[in-house]
C-alpha cells in the first residue's frame, strides 16, 4: 500500500479532489472489455490495479509527485487517454497512476506553424484548433482520440508521414520531468523560452524520448511539447453522421481519395514508387480488403457475413492502392496531381474505382473503435520503417507464418497486410494487423507474437518494436552489439530505483518467464530475475 505520509503528501500536492486511494476507483483505470490488446495473457499477467490515482495540473505538481515517489520508493505510471492496453498500466504491486488529462493547456504559433501541447491534448482538439487556421497536424493511425504527446513518443506514424515526415523529426522543444524530479528540457528550449527547435542548439535527446517506436514513458514524463504543423488548404472539412457513424466530407476541388486497383502485387509497388519519385500526393498505401468489409459493416455480425463470402482467391488477386491527393496551393495542384496519377496507374494496368470522399480517422476523426469490431481484440503485431521492398516483403512472410495461428487468430486468407509510402518514398513502412476473440483462448496468439519476433531476427528483417515490446534479451543481442545492455545502463542511469512504469523494458521479459505456455519458445540465453540488476518492484511476486 501507499504510506500514509506519502499520501497527505499528495493530497497536499494536487488537493483531496484530485488524489485517490479508492479501489473502485481504481478498479475502473483497468481497462475495458474489448480493444487494443484485450484479452492476451500479457494482460492478463502483467496489468496491476493502481493503489492510487493522482491528477496533476501543471508540471511543478509533476515534479512534487515525483520527487515524493522517489523518496517513499513509490512505482508510477505516467497516463494519458489509455488507448495502448495493456502498455499504459501498472505492471507491479502498489503502483501509483499518474493521470495526466488535466495537463490540457496548449498554444499555436501561427507565423512559426507549431504548436505547444501539454499531455491532455488530443489530435481531434489540436487538429480543430490548426484547422481553423490553415494548417494541418499529422495524426496517428489510432484515430483522432488519443494524447498528442503521448502519440509522438509512442509511434506516432500515420498515412500522413509520406508528406509530413516521420514523428521524431517534427518533436520541437521538449519539457520533461526526470524520475528523480529534476527537470529536462530539450532543444532550443535548454537555452531560451522559444520551444522552435528539437535539434538545437540545446541537446538534442530526442532519441532518450522514443527511438524508433517508444519507451512507455519508463525514463520520465513528458509535461510540454512542441511539435510542428504544416500549411493546409483552405476549404473546410464538413463533419456528417451521427456518432459513432461518424466523419468529414471532403471538398473535392482540394481534398480527395483516389482508389486504384492494380493488376497484381508487383504493379502495386512499383506505382508506389512512381508517385513517390514524382512527388505528389500526400498519402500512399496498399489497403487491406477487409477494411472494406470493416467499412462497410454495421455490427460484428454483418462483417461476418460479408467476409465469410471472401475466399483466398478473391484476397490474393485484388490489390488496392488508395491515394490521398490535397491540392495545397491551388486547384490547378489537384488537376496536375490527378494527371500524374492518373499516367502513373494506367501505364501499369491500374483501373480507379468508386471512392467515397469521406475521411473517419486520418484528419480529426476516431473510428479506431471499429478495427476491434471484427472480433474484440486486435494488436498491430509488428510495424517497420525501412525501405519499401523491405516492408513488403516483411508482410508477405508474416501471412505465411500466420496460417500456423489461424485460428485462433482471424482467417484473412493470407492477406500481406497494410503498408504505405513513407517520406515521399525514401521509406516504406508495413503494419501486420492480428485479430481474435478475447474471451478465446488467447495463449497461441501470445505466441505468435513472441515467434513473429523470432522470425524478424531468422530473415534479418527490421522491426520498430525494440525495448518495451519485445523481450529485450531476445532482440538486443541481434539487433546491434549489446543493445540491449545499452538500454539498461540508461534506464539505470536516470531512474536507478526503477520507479517510473517498471519493469519496462523488461516487461516482455518477466512476462515469458512468468508464462507456462510461452517458456517453450524461449530458445535464448539471459540471466535469471533473481540476476538482474534491478529495483526488487520489478520481479515477481512470487520470486
Amino acid at each position: 500500500m501507499i504510506p500514509k505520509e506519502a499520501i497527505k503528501e499528495f493530497e497536499s500536492i494536487v488537493g483531496n479532489e484530485y488524489f485517490t486511494v479508492d479501489p473502485v476507483i481504481c478498479e475502473g483505470y483497468r481497462g475495458g472489455p474489448g480493444g487494443y490488446e484485450c484479452g492476451l495473457g500479457y494482460e492478463k499477467m502483467m496489468v496491476r490495479i493502481p493503489k492510487g490515482i493522482i491528477l496533476p495540473r501543471q508540471t511543478s505538481e509533476v515534479r512534487a509527485i515525483v520527487s515524493v515517489c522517489y523518496q517513499y520508493d513509490i512505482p508510477y505510471v505516467p497516463y494519458s487517454t489509455g488507448f495502448y492496453g495493456a502498455k499504459s498500466h501498472p505492471h507491479v504491486e502498489n503502483a501509483l497512476l499518474i493521470d495526466l488529462k488535466r495537463m490540457n493547456g496548449f498554444e499555436i504559433d501561427e507565423r512559426h506553424l507549431l504548436a505547444v501541447v501539454e499531455p491532455g491534448i488530443i489530435y481531434s482538439q489540436l487538429q480543430e484548433e490548426a484547422l481553423r487556421r490553415g494548417m494541418y497536424v499529422s495524426v496517428g493511425g489510432g484515430g483522432g482520440q488519443v494524447s498528442v504527446i503521448a502519440n509522438m513518443i509512442n509511434d506516432g506514424t500515420s498515412p500522413h508521414s509520406y508528406r509530413f515526415g516521420l514523428a521524431q523529426r517534427r518533436i520541437l522543444g521538449t519539457e520533461m520531468v526526470l524520475p528523480d524530479g529534476d527537470l529536462l528540457r530539450l532543444g532550443s528550449l535548454a537555452i531560451q523560452e522559444d520551444p522552435f527547435w528539437g535539434e538545437g542548439p540545446g541537446p538534442d535527446l530526442r532519441g532518450l524520448l522514443r527511438g524508433g517506436t517508444g519507451w512507455r514513458g519508463s525514463f520520465g514524463i513528458v509535461t510540454k511539447m512542441a511539435i510542428k504543423l504544416m500549411p493546409f488548404q483552405p476549404e473546410a472539412l464538413r463533419p456528417e453522421g451521427v456518432s459513432p457513424q461518424t466523419s468529414l466530407r471532403l471538398p473535392q476541388n482540394r481534398v480527395k481519395w483516389v482508389n486504384i486497383r492494380m493488376p497484381d502485387h508487383m504493379s502495386l509497388k512499383k506505382a508506389v514508387y512512381e508517385i513517390g519519385k514524382a512527388e505528389i500526393g500526400a498519402a500512399v498505401m496498399k489497403v487491406p480488403l477487409f477494411w472494406r468489409a470493416v467499412a462497410r459493416a454495421k455490427s460484428k455480425e454483418e462483417f461476418w457475413e460479408i467476409w465469410s463470402k471472401e475466399s483466398e482467391e478473391r484476397i490474393q488477386s485484388f490489390h488496392l492502392l488508395r491515394v490521398l491527393l490535397i491540392a495545397y496551393g491551388s486547384e490547378d495542384q489537384m488537376k496536375y496531381e490527378e494527371r500524374v496519377l492518373t499516367d502513373i496507374v494506367t501505364e501499369l494496368g491500374g483501373q480507379a474505382q468508386r471512392t467515397k470522399q469521406t475521411d473517419e480517422s486520418w484528419f480529426k476523426n476516431a473510428d479506431s473503435a471499429g478495427m476491434w469490431l471484427m472480433c474484440g481484440g486486435y494488436i498491430s503485431v509488428d510495424y517497420i520503417s525501412e525501405t519499401l521492398d523491405h516492408a513488403v516483403s516483411q508482410g508477405e512472410r508474416m501471412a505465411d507464418l500466420k496460417r500456423n495461428f489461424t485460428p485462433p487468430l482471424m482467417p484473412d486468407y493470407g492477406e500481406r497486410g497494410w503498408f504505405q509510402s513513407l517520406e515521399m518514398g525514401h521509406q516504406g513502412y508495413s503494419e501486420y494487423l492480428i485479430y481474435w476473440d478475447p474471451e478465446e483462448n488467447t495463449e497461441r496468439v501470445d505466441q505468435f507474437y513472441l515467434e513473429s519476433a523470432k522470425e524478424n531476427i531468422r530473415r534479418r528483417f527490421y522491426t520498430a518494436l525494440l525495448g518495451p515490446n519485445q523481450p529485450l534479451y531476445l532482440t538486443g543481442p541481434a539487433y546491434g552489439r549489446d543493445y540491449h545492455q545499452w538500454l539498461l545502463a540508461i534506464k539505470n542511469e536516470f531512474d536507478p530505483k526503477w520507479l517510473c512504469h517498471p519493469p519496462f523494458p523488461l516487461a516482455h521479459d518477466q512476462f515469458i518467464d512468468e508464462a507456462e505456455w510461452m517458456k517453450t519458445l524461449k530458445d535464448w540465453k539471459e540471466p535469471g530475475l533473481k540476476e538482474r540488476k534491478v529495483f526488487p518492484s520489478v520481479k515477481s511476486q512470487t520470486d
